[in-house]
């Protein structure tokens, strides 16, 4: 099996299968792959700048994917600052949360690559709301605030919040 068939999100059938985020799935058909996933959910996850702005062009910026991901979730996942603003000014919507209610602001907070103090940064000067109740959980819905609070264990991060945490009870 050729290499970049490893780094696709299907199986490698066909030798022309290219590992570029930018030739999967048609961006002028709007062909999705098995996880509802176009070529900007890939470029927007692999950090490709390029391929994103190009992409930009033709796709739509807040499109979800089968477990409700837009592709500003996979820049943030990635703590990636410079794609997260290439969306966000291309309108991609800062509120869109995934099927389980989780926001872009938590992904970047819970980023294990990248620049997530930047990325925080940049979400929340461009309007994220880490108090906003979204996430599902058995005893109701939680903010990414409370999670990032018991879970965070990088002080950096937490720093990014004790403007909302100084004052708590």
């Amino acid at each position: 099996m050729p290499d970049k068939c490893l780094k696709a999100p299907v199986e490698c059938e066909d030798e022309e299968l290219d590992a570029d985020p930018a030739n999967k799935g048609d961006p002028v058909t709007g062909d999705l792959d098995e996880w509802g996933r176009t070529a900007l959910h890939y470029a927007a996850l692999h950090g490709d700048l390029d391929a994103t702005t190009r992409l930009l062009t033709t796709e739509d910026v807040n499109l979800p994917e089968i477990h409700g991901w837009t592709p500003l979730h996979f820049a943030a996942q990635e703590a990636n600052p410079a794609a997260i603003e290439r969306l966000l000014d291309a309108g991609a919507d800062i509120h869109a949360v995934t099927e389980k209610g989780m926001p872009a602001i938590y992904w970047a907070a819970t980023a294990a690559s990248g620049d997530p103090v930047a990325a925080i940064r940049l979400l929340r000067a461009r309007g994220a709301d880490p108090r906003r109740e979204t996430i599902h959980t058995y005893f109701g819905l939680k903010s990414a605030l409370h999670f990032i609070n018991e879970t965070a264990n990088n002080p950096s991060i937490q720093a990014e919040f004790a403007d909302l945490t100084e004052h708590r009870l």
